[in-house]
């Protein structure tokens, strides 16, 4: 129920403005750890594998630096609102071990994930075709938002559709006609063509492109490869004939500054919208700090650190080190690597969506904070549940082999 009203309860983000009490989002990021906590409690625990310690390992450190928050400020509402947001991957990820007990459940949750897609389906033709709720300039273009945060929200539901789409296009070939998975992809594809066109945001761009190259390389390996061949035939015919005006009008204006820094003509700094700079000066402020706070994140500090350990670093792994220091970094690492070793041991389907969430997650985390988005950690961590399960249970379907 949450991942399919998460869009509407986002768009309500000018609410707390008003009051954080009649706030969905703050109503939520404060009822979901109570709830997941009641059934970590509550419900028959799990046998602890290599990839839930290095979640434990990691879960220590962001539980320590939320401790550390509350220190500082226990009764300021924007502690509160951090030290919840740093330990959302602890209580979700704990939750979905319990939740998940095979592929079902995690298709459930992508099902709903496709529903919750039809408010912002809707949402964006409206913006689109009728008139914009909120418009971002950014770099000589207007990006629509809706009511959202900041346009990465918009982004994020097109990488999380088209995951979706293009796994399940992989995953039920044995059920359902080459037709039927297509017609779940066209939709989606072309919606998310439509707000692509009007979201101008390039860590987007690029992970669209990269999932279409992904789609592609997998898709020669089953009978259906001439589909590939015909759709790189189709995307070649569509940049010949509007390519070069797309890249003119929508990308050109997304990489001007980078390319007038490889040119020589401006400052290394400048780099990705300015924050190779913003990386650098936060970076050397970071390493003058005492060894512990090196090691433990700048919670330790016990001082106003939030624009460090926020979305103001506008890279997640820059976040995480300094939200829990090199060890929590280290930890971090640690689950990626131990979650994406588990590949080798998937079907093609599986396979495809750990390398397509894999691709995702490491673009956005260059100029983004993924893990500190809410539907970003909805659509991650159940795919990291279901990795973490047995091997065995991997390919049941409600007790049955699937």
């Amino acid at each position: 129920m949450l991942v399919t009203i998460r869009p509407l309860i986002d768009n309500l983000y000018f609410l707390k403005e008003v009051s954080p009490l009649i706030s969905p989002p703050y109503i939520v990021g404060v009822g979901t750890p109570l709830l997941c906590l009641v059934a970590i409690f509550r419900f028959k625990r799990f046998v602890m594998n290599d990839i839930d310690k290095a979640f434990s390992y990691w879960s220590v450190m962001l539980i320590l630096s939320s401790l550390f928050l509350l220190f500082y400020d226990p009764f300021s509402l924007l502690s509160i609102e951090f030290v919840l947001k740093l330990s959302m991957p602890v209580y979700l990820y704990f939750f979905l071990r319990i939740f998940i007990r095979d592929l079902r459940d995690l298709h459930g949750i992508f099902q709903s994930f496709l529903y919750s897609a039809i408010f912002i389906a809707f949402l964006l033709l409206y913006e689109v075709l009728i008139n914009p709720i909120s418009i971002e300039d950014s770099r000589g273009l207007s990006r629509i938002q809706g009511s959202f945060g900041d346009v990465v929200s918009y982004g994020m539901y097109v990488i999380f559709t088209t995951i979706i789409a293009t796994y399940f296009y992989f995953s039920q070939q044995h059920l359902r006609s080459f037709q039927a998975r297509l017609a779940l992809i066209v939709p989606v594809v072309v919606l998310s063509v439509v707000a692509l066109l009007n979201i101008h945001h390039t860590a987007t761009y690029t992970i669209f492109l990269l999932l279409f190259a992904l789609f592609f390389i997998f898709n020669l390996q089953t009978k259906n490869r001439v589909f590939s061949l015909a759709l790189v035939v189709v995307a070649g015919i569509a940049l010949t004939l509007w390519g070069g005006e797309l890249v003119q009008e929508r990308i050109a204006p997304l990489v001007e500054t980078d390319l007038a820094v490889y040119a020589g003509e401006q400052d290394s700094d400048k780099l990705l919208h300015g924050r190779v700079g913003r990386w650098r000066m936060m970076l050397e402020n970071f390493s003058s700090e005492r060894v512990w706070i090196q090691f433990f994140g700048y919670p330790l500090k016990l001082d106003y650190v939030f624009p460090y350990i926020g979305i103001g670093s506008h890279n997640d792994f820059i976040r995480i080190l300094f939200a829990t220091g090199v060890v929590g970094l280290g930890f971090y690492i640690l689950i990626l690597v131990r979650i994406f070793r588990q590949a080798s041991r998937m079907g093609a389907a599986q396979r495809f969506l750990l390398t397509a969430l894999f691709t995702a997650l490491l673009f956005y985390s260059i100029s983004v904070t993924p893990t500190f988005y809410a539907p970003f950690m909805y659509f991650t961590l159940p795919i990291f549940a279901y990795v973490a399960l047995p091997e065995k249970l991997r390919l049941l379907w409600n007790g049955r082999a699937y």
